[in-house]
């Protein structure tokens, strides 16, 4: 199967927070920091997850000031 990827950009400081928040939802995302000072991460999952990832994101855009 393969893997969807989705790239966002978040404020640098932000980063390990949403790692954080990523990581509490057991083996849903891998998420690699393309550019950790332009704060633009890369997002890793299974296309039968997209739907719950974006709902997750959905939530925490407001706090996490997430761009798509």
């Amino acid at each position: 199967m393969q893997s969807q990827v989705l790239k966002i950009k978040i404020p640098p400081e932000k980063i390990a927070y949403l790692k954080f928040i990523l990581e509490g939802y057991s083996h849903l995302v891998v998420l690699t920091v393309e550019n950790p000072k332009e704060g633009i991460v890369s997002l890793q999952f299974f296309p039968s997850e997209e739907t719950l990832i974006r709902k997750i994101l959905k939530n925490w855009q407001e706090e996490i000031l997430l761009l798509f």
